[in-house]
């Protein structure tokens, strides 16, 4: 017969008369020479294992580098990375160092950057981030410079490549940097119709910027500080002072509040203007 007892009524809490026994493991393994020993060998062949496999491994023609895949927009530098390596050739993929193989790539002149990867067994993959053609420059010769001023290589004629010429009239002897942002400033300010008309852009150590157009023979000189706003102000009173004066043969923006126009045909200066005071 079932008994029902109250959950409020506690049920006294009994206490054994006697702890159970505590189980005591009282055997000890000791641990002799014979086992020790045991264990050494046992380590030393893992070891040798190893020490061989890795031995087989970058002695295997199977791991030797086969194929160099290079990945990149330019079809003239795809194939002059991959003839260089194949020409040098580059050993057992296990062996080959990433670094090395990524320097040798930085320094062709056409590569910002690299990212070289090995694929097993055999495969070596060169992904290639380009620099972007931005202007040439007269540096003891005409090269092909990027928006960093990098030399990306040497050219043989101004028409190789439709892009402005840069030159300095101390051939960048000093202050290359401070002139080449000035131009770097410029071209990327101006409008791409703009840039497509410059011809030739000539820095100074006065800090300022001539240019000169393929459709114009009118040289406007503007201060390297705010290159674009001044040929901006110039376009807007081209019109007005070749009707004014008749065809120009420069126009001087540089001095602040101020426009120096030379006529074309060895005339007079028309002398300091205050078109620009009036803006």
């Amino acid at each position: 017969m079932a008994t029902y007892i109250q959950r409020s009524e506690a049920l006294p809490f009994q206490r054994g008369r006697r702890g159970l026994p505590l189980q005591k493991n009282r055997s000890r393994r000791e641990l002799r020479l014979g086992h020790v020993l045991a264990l050494i060998l046992l380590q030393a062949l893992a070891l040798l294992g190893v020490r061989e496999a890795y031995l087989f491994a970058i002695r295997w023609d199977g791991f030797k580098v086969r194929t160099v895949e290079v990945e990149c927009g330019r079809e003239p530098l795809r194939r002059a990375i991959e003839g260089h390596f194949a020409a040098g050739g580059l050993g057992n993929i296990l062996l080959l160092d990433l670094d090395l193989v990524s320097a040798r790539v930085r320094g062709l002149g056409w590569v910002k950057d690299v990212r070289v990867r090995k694929v097993l067994p055999s495969t070596v993959r060169i992904e290639v981030l380009e620099r972007t053609p931005f202007a040439l420059a007269r540096l003891g010769g005409l090269a092909l410079l990027d928006e960093d001023g990098v030399v990306m290589e040497r050219v043989g004629s101004e028409d190789e490549y439709a892009l402005p010429v840069v030159s300095d009239e101390a051939g960048f002897g000093r202050g290359f940097r401070e002139k080449w942002e000035a131009v770097r400033r410029l071209l990327r300010e101006v409008a791409p119709a703009e840039r497509e008309r410059l011809l030739e852009v000539r820095t100074s150590d006065y800090g300022t910027l001539t240019l000169l157009f393929r459709d114009s023979p009118t040289r406007v000189v503007v201060d390297s500080s705010r290159p674009a706003e001044d040929l901006a102000f110039f376009r807007s009173r081209e019109e007005e002072w070749t009707s004014r004066f008749g065809p120009l043969e420069s126009v001087d923006l540089s001095s602040a509040g101020r426009v120096f126009i030379r006529p074309a045909e060895g005339e007079a200066s028309a002398g300091p203007s205050s078109a620009k005071e009036a803006e």
